[in-house]
């Protein structure tokens, strides 16, 4: 006997719904699962095109020494940004005399599913005023990937190393996009 996929999943559909209680007939339609959002394990850069549903972040570094060992670097020739999960703390360096700032520009997104990252919660950009040869230091505080929040638990970070005309207001280049997001795990 051969059964169709569609008599299969109306099988499936009526069973459950018996399962609950509820009584449906055999002209019941069969309902369309959702699309699955992204796993986190293939997001990239282009999967960034959601707003953040929060307002951009904009804080000036202040200045400081290098950032500790452990703290996970993204570059482009004449910019590094840099971020300490424990701590939430972001380091940028200025390393060309061009007048421009330099900025760590982040996302910060939360996991909704295990697993499915998608809600761009937060986005913004800690700027670098001081003057190349200078590390600056912003102070975050970011959902940890185990914390319970309002879509779920779980929070990564993605962020580039850009350049940033402060007066002008007008972004000239930024690093490759890493080639993973980060758990905000420590």
């Amino acid at each position: 006997m051969n059964v169709s996929i569609k008599q299969r999943a109306s099988a499936v559909l009526a069973g459950l719904v018996l399962l609950a209680g509820v009584a449906i007939t055999s002209a019941a339609p069969v309902l369309a699962a959702p699309a699955p959002a992204t796993p986190v394990s293939q997001l990239s850069a282009a999967d960034s095109t959601v707003t953040s549903i929060n307002p951009y972040e904009w804080n000036t570094a202040t200045a400081s020494g290098a950032p500790p060992a452990g703290a996970i670097c993204e570059w482009t020739p004449g910019a590094q940004a840099c971020f300490e999960r424990s701590g939430d703390r972001w380091w940028v360096l200025d390393n060309s005399s061009d007048g421009r700032s330099v900025t760590a520009s982040w996302t910060n997104r939360l996991d909704t599913y295990p697993g499915w990252y998608t809600v761009d919660y937060r986005e913004g950009s800690c700027v670098n005023k001081l003057g190349a040869g200078n590390w600056g230091v912003c102070n975050k505080d970011y959902y940890e990937d185990g914390t319970r929040h309002a879509y779920g638990i779980g929070s990564l970070l993605e962020w580039q190393a850009c350049f940033y005309d402060s007066a002008a207001g007008t972004w000239h280049g930024c690093s490759s996009p890493p080639p993973s997001w980060t758990y905000n795990d420590q």
